[in-house]
């Protein structure tokens, strides 16, 4: 579109016409599914103006001046004709990435049984899509129910309503506590550890709670003791794709939050212990942290559905 009509007019359309520029993207974003034969929709007569009158050149020209050759035309004053092969390549990368991340999971050891394969969302109402997966996984049935693009907002209502309708969740990530370390076994980089209260203690050490492809099952908690050797206020949360971390600084490894902790003066930091609880299953990670001498608890909630 900003190829055709440029940059200016679109913009002008956006803030002069908004209206216009929402009934044409929803009009593309339904007529995008059904992308085997040309596609006709309508567009703005003040875009076309705009664009007319920035190029100075009639649409039908610029047209034909673009790389589309034949395959983007004018239908009448209003309408703009696309072949599906032009629609079908704005979607080739996006598919291939789908398809080539379905073969990966099908060659998992637990996905073996696996033969069948329910396709839901908008964009599964695309026949080029249904045809392009069918093509490429011809291993595995393909199944496109009807109302594809609601069963993902009806599953969510369910979930909303029974969230242990889902048994459990195949984890994206590792995901663990940033913690300080004894090296007991001194087989950590010198440049990891640091002298504390006479005692070489191993720093920025990925303390796992669950790893990456572990099938958590719903409402699952995992929780570990820790004792502070220094004074910090709160607790770091990492994650990372790598299924065995060693430290929260190794590549790839991202903090996603920190959960404030509260010493007490009086107690000496030796004797304290705190309670790390990470909580899977749900779309958010619920991270609680309990102060085991006094039982206060501080709670943190992470977005993990992304």
């Amino acid at each position: 579109m900003v190829e055709i009509f440029g940059t200016r007019a679109l913009t002008a359309l956006q803030a002069d016409d908004m209206y216009d520029y929402f009934d044409m993207i929803r009009d593309f974003e339904v007529k995008k599914r059904n992308s085997q034969t040309d596609i006709t929709f309508r567009i703005p007569l003040v875009l076309k103006e705009n664009a007319e009158e920035h190029f100075h050149q009639s649409l039908s020209d610029r047209l034909s001046s673009l790389m589309f050759g034949e395959k983007v035309f004018m239908r009448g004053k209003d309408k703009l004709g696309i072949h599906p092969s032009i629609m079908q390549s704005f979607f080739t990368d996006q598919i291939s990435a789908i398809v080539n991340h379905i073969s990966s999971v099908l060659k998992e050891e637990r996905m073996k049984n696996v033969g069948l394969i329910i396709l839901v969302g908008g964009f599964a109402e695309s026949p080029y899509v249904q045809q392009r997966i069918q093509t490429e996984l011809q291993a595995v049935r393909l199944i496109v129910p009807e109302e594809t693009g609601l069963a993902v907002l009806k599953g969510a209502v369910m979930f909303g309503h029974k969230p242990n309708i889902i048994s459990s969740r195949v984890m994206d990530y590792t995901y663990g506590v940033e913690i300080f370390y004894y090296d007991f076994e001194e087989k950590y980089p010198m440049e990891k550890k640091i002298l504390m209260n006479g005692q070489w203690m191993v720093k920025d050490v990925f303390m796992v709670f669950v790893r990456v492809n572990e099938d958590v099952p719903f409402d699952n908690k995992v929780t570990h003791t820790l004792c502070p050797n220094e004074n910090p206020d709160y607790v770091a949360i990492f994650r990372t794709e790598n299924n065995d971390p060693m430290f929260t600084t190794d590549p790839g490894c991202e903090l996603v939050g920190r959960l404030a902790i509260d010493f007490e003066n009086d107690i000496p930091l030796e004797e304290q212990k705190i309670e790390v609880t990470l909580m899977f299953g749900d779309t958010d990670l619920r991270v609680l942290c309990k102060h085991v001498n006094t039982g206060k608890v501080n709670t943190l909630t992470l977005d993990i559905a992304n």
